[in-house]
């Protein structure tokens, strides 16, 4: 599947994720928001992770919610949880959604993995990948809101 593909798709399944009630979609972020973001991690962001937080600027769906450019609710935004592990930051990983378990996936931003989402059991190890769960952002977006 092309990344174009994965991209509508991630659009159109992120109308339809279930969320609760009273839970409206949030939307994208703002250029402020975005700027903020990148401001409190201290990097740009990767084109494609600016891409989704237009789209979605971090929601409580899926097992473990979707973070993203959210300061103020910590437990949807980027930086907050890349806070919880400093060394996250000279790995080049920013966490892009959680399990509901308390671990992560993570979006790889340097290094041979570049690109890559990857799975990150903090239980056995918060600095090693135990899985790589999409080859980019995209997919691994369309497979997790498949899931919901």
């Amino acid at each position: 599947m092309k990344d174009h593909d994965a991209r509508g798709d991630v659009q159109r399944l992120l109308l339809e994720v279930e969320r609760a009630p009273e839970q409206p979609m949030p939307g994208g972020a703002s250029d402020h928001e975005l700027a903020d973001l990148e401001r409190r991690l201290g990097m740009p962001l990767p084109t494609v992770l600016a891409q989704w937080l237009r789209l979605c600027k971090g929601e409580a769906i899926c097992a473990g919610g979707v973070f993203g450019a959210r300061d103020g609710h910590d437990h949807l935004d980027i930086a907050a949880h890349r806070a919880l592990h400093p060394r996250w930051r000279e790995l080049g990983w920013l966490p892009v959604a959680g399990d509901g378990c308390g671990n992560y996936y993570v979006l790889i931003s340097s290094g041979e993995l570049a690109g890559k989402v990857a799975f990150v059991d903090t239980i056995s190890d918060p600095n090693r990948v135990e899985t790589v769960a999409g080859d980019n952002l995209w997919t691994f977006l369309r497979s997790l809101l498949l899931r919901g």
